[in-house]
């Protein structure tokens, strides 16, 4: 059995994470800032073993914690964007204490968790985990779905009105979405322990949609009734979508960085090590709404 530690389970693969990757050979204990707002935030049930500790805010906690037999921690990225630099300061602090934890537990093997926005912005990163003497994988992957997923917010937020307005550029988009119990099932098989040592890889989707035929995969599993498109300009699209279909800015804002940074990503480095077969997104988008 591997025992694992998490962080980074404010965000939203995080906390999922907290659900969904522990398994009877693959034991998970997650480190949550505060435990009573995280159990009121989390609807699904917490498979992983929970710890309230501040990697930013040293204390008791922190100093007394300790996992033994530790095979690797998986960090995911928690701040909004790392391209801000206070946001940055954040992330760096939160990640070198966290090394510390698994270093404490007698394991310095660190997978990092970043998302396509924030591929260029990575060398602080990766060089604060060189600087640190670990044995890091970064690893880039692309956008998720999946319940509660940024994605699934707004074409649920959409699915509910009877005329859609669209931007045609935004609506035949084409990207690689990652179903995202697949992310979790891809962590627990790769080969981690001799393997993508001081590496970035990229994880991607493995088919390609456009977000019309998604949206309408996601229709498809929650709602029979017809819809009318209506195509509108590049500002139209961006005030209907938020007054309109009531979307709030933090969706519209994460929903745009989707649509700049998302491209389709070389999975070729792990496959090369590591067959995965991944969720066809037709079955997922019913299996996780």
């Amino acid at each position: 059995m591997k025992k694992v530690l998490i962080s980074g389970l404010n965000t939203y693969l995080g906390r999922r994470a907290s659900c969904y990757l522990q398994t009877k050979d693959f034991h998970v204990t997650g480190l949550v800032r505060n435990l009573s707002i995280f159990n009121k935030i989390v609807k699904e049930k917490v498979t992983a073993k929970l710890f309230e500790l501040d990697l930013l805010r040293k204390g008791p906690a922190y100093d007394n914690f300790q996992i033994s037999d530790l095979n690797f921690g998986i960090y995911f990225t928690q701040v909004p964007s790392l391209d801000n630099d206070i946001q940055l300061q954040l992330e760096l602090l939160g990640l070198r204490n966290f090394v510390e934890i698994c270093k404490r537990s007698g394991n310095d093997r660190v997978i990092y968790v970043a998302r396509l926005m924030d591929e260029h912005f990575l060398d602080p990163v990766r060089n604060l985990l060189e600087a640190l003497r670990v044995q890091y994988t970064i690893v880039v992957k692309s956008s998720v779905i999946g319940k509660e997923s940024v994605l699934n917010r707004i074409f649920g937020k959409l699915a509910k009105k009877q005329t859609i307005f669209y931007w045609n550029w935004v609506a035949s988009l084409k990207f690689h979405p990652l179903p995202l119990l697949d992310v979790y099932r891809w962590l627990r098989e790769m080969p981690w322990e001799n393997n993508f040592i001081s590496e970035v890889i990229y994880l991607g989707g493995h088919e390609e949609v456009t977000f019309r035929s998604l949206f309408y995969q996601f229709l498809s599993s929650t709602s029979s009734s017809q819809k009318r498109e209506i195509g509108v300009n590049k500002f139209f699209a961006k005030l209907l979508l938020s007054r309109f279909n009531d979307i709030n800015k933090e969706d519209i804002d994460e929903f745009r960085r989707v649509l700049y940074y998302e491209k389709n990503v070389d999975n070729s480095t792990w496959q090369k090590v590591q067959t995965f077969e991944f969720t066809p997104l037709k079955a997922y988008v019913s299996m996780d709404t």
